[in-house]
């Protein structure tokens, strides 16, 4: 082995990062004073082990230059040493060196902190257009931008930087962070500090680049109009989920903080707070705040906290809860556990913390609450703690525990705690205390009457009225016994 052999293989050896790195990456330490810039290149390229591939006509070769760069890497002596009217292409161990043809209206640089340290999946954006992008491994970032804009960089745990981009500003900006020395708020749930710290999570379309903006770009945006083919190919680019829109139309489907007047998707919507207007999803909608309004879509509906407004879905609405002035149409299921929801028609069935006017089923109704309206249902109606003014109307059974009912009427079976005015049913009736009319087609039971009981079989404790009946009987008789 001859001694260039040797020394080759003796760099590589004791030098293996050198040549492992891409190019543009490979840090160098290099120090001019009134260099000539050819030298200075030849330099460059010795300090980081590559070779000059370029046309000596597009350099000034005789121009002096003063720079000390400590732990730069080539991109950035390079930028220094050339200005930005240049391009820079690896090739294996070449780098390749072009004029640029027409001014550039792309962005890049390095972030680092103030200890001189690359800053790596930092958050990038353009303010006006919303694109956005990360920082690599090395603090490196490359965005497109307007002539005109301002540029925020954002960190977890760094305060914000933003500065103005005009069409006279430099295409390569290099910036340093400042650490946030702000001490996180007291009196904070333990939710709430987690959420801070936290990645939001997408259920569908997540990627690691939507994860650092949710990190380091922690309040909203706002937008008057986007338009979007899939969430982040739109006009608001990877920073869709931390922008609420006023107008908003999702071609296939989108994903927002929010909306305030008007969303339209071809499939569906992903809210990740709240919705005041109107929100149409072909397929689905899905609200993670509270909704002020009408939702309609073609399957389901979901709000996942407070609904006051109107859900309309072909299949399935589901709301947290409501407050009062909410309605929820559903080819198939409407639910809403908590609360107080006006009115709810189903295709199958409904169930609701509380009902205050009509719920209406095609097999079943639910109301683990107060109901104090009227529920309609082919099959079942259960509720609890119904008030005097409440009615329940079902082909099969109608079940109230607790309150006060006003009417129950089943085609089988009707079971209460206490009934106000008609209880009646196509076999039996049972109710703790029945005061006005109770009618069977064979069966009536109550510990306490204060009416009527018709049917063909009578039973109560105490009778403060009338039992007409084949078989009637009763412990404590008040009123004259009749027995037709």
């Amino acid at each position: 082995m001859n001694q260039i052999t040797k020394t080759i293989c003796l760099l590589l050896f004791c030098c293996p990062g050198l040549y492992a790195a891409e190019v543009l990456e490979r840090h160098i330490d290099v120090r001019f004073q009134q260099t000539p810039l050819k030298e200075a290149l030849a330099v460059v390229a010795q300090k980081a082990g590559f070779e000059w591939s370029y046309n000596a006509n597009i350099v000034d070769g005789t121009k002096r230059i003063s720079l000390v760069a400590n732990d730069w890497t080539v991109r950035e002596t390079l930028y220094e040493l050339l200005g930005d009217g240049y391009e820079f292409k690896s090739n294996g161990q070449y780098l390749i060196l072009k004029k640029r043809k027409k001014p550039t209206e792309q962005l890049s640089g390095y972030i680092k902190d103030a200890s001189g340290q690359r800053v790596a999946n930092a958050t990038i954006y353009d303010r006006r257009t919303l694109r956005a992008t990360t920082t690599d491994s090395n603090g490196y970032y490359e965005l497109r931008v307007k002539k005109s804009t301002e540029i925020t960089v954002a960190r977890l745990n760094y305060r914000d930087t933003i500065f103005p981009v005009t069409s006279t500003s430099p295409r390569f900006q290099k910036v340093d962070l400042q650490v946030d020395n702000t001490p996180m708020k007291r009196g904070l749930t333990l939710e709430e500090n987690l959420q801070k710290a936290a990645t939001q999570i997408e259920r569908l379309f997540q990627i690691s680049l939507e994860k650092w903006n949710a990190l380091n770009v922690p309040d909203s945006l706002h937008r008057r109009y986007q338009v979007s083919f899939l969430p982040k190919l739109g006009t608001n680019h990877t920073l869709s989920g931390k922008v609420v829109n006023d107008w908003s139309l999702n071609i296939l489907a989108g994903t927002s903080l929010g909306n305030r007047k008007v969303e339209i998707g071809g499939i569906g919507n992903f809210n990740r707070k709240n919705m005041t207007g109107v929100q149409v999803g072909g397929v689905f909608n899905e609200l993670r705040g509270n909704a002020d309004g009408l939702q309609i879509a073609g399957i389901y509906n979901r709000v996942g906290d407070t609904l006051q407004g109107i859900q309309v879905g072909g299949l399935v609405n589901i709301a947290h809860q409501t407050a009062g002035r909410a309605i929820q149409v559903a080819g198939m299921l409407n639910q809403a556990p908590s609360g107080e929801t006006p009115i709810q028609i189903g295709g199958i069935g409904n169930r609701a913390a509380q009902i205050s006017t009509v719920q209406v089923g095609g097999i079943y109704n639910h109301v683990s609450d107060t109901l104090r309206g009227i529920q309609v249902a082919g099959l079942i109606n259960r509720a609890q703690q119904p008030t005097g003014q409440a009615i329940q109307i079902a082909g099969i059974v109608n079940r109230a525990s607790g309150g006060k009912m006003l009417v129950q009427i089943g085609g089988i079976s009707n079971r209460a705690t206490r009934v106000s005015g008609l209880q009646m049913a196509g076999l039996n009736n049972s109710v703790d205390t029945i005061e006005g009319v109770q009618v069977a087609g064979l069966i009536n039971r109550a510990r306490k009457v204060k009416g009527v009981q018709f049917g063909l079989f009578n039973y109560a404790r105490e009778v403060h009225g009338l039992q007409i009946g084949l078989l009637n009987r009763s412990g404590r008789r008040v009123l004259p016994f009749f027995n037709w």
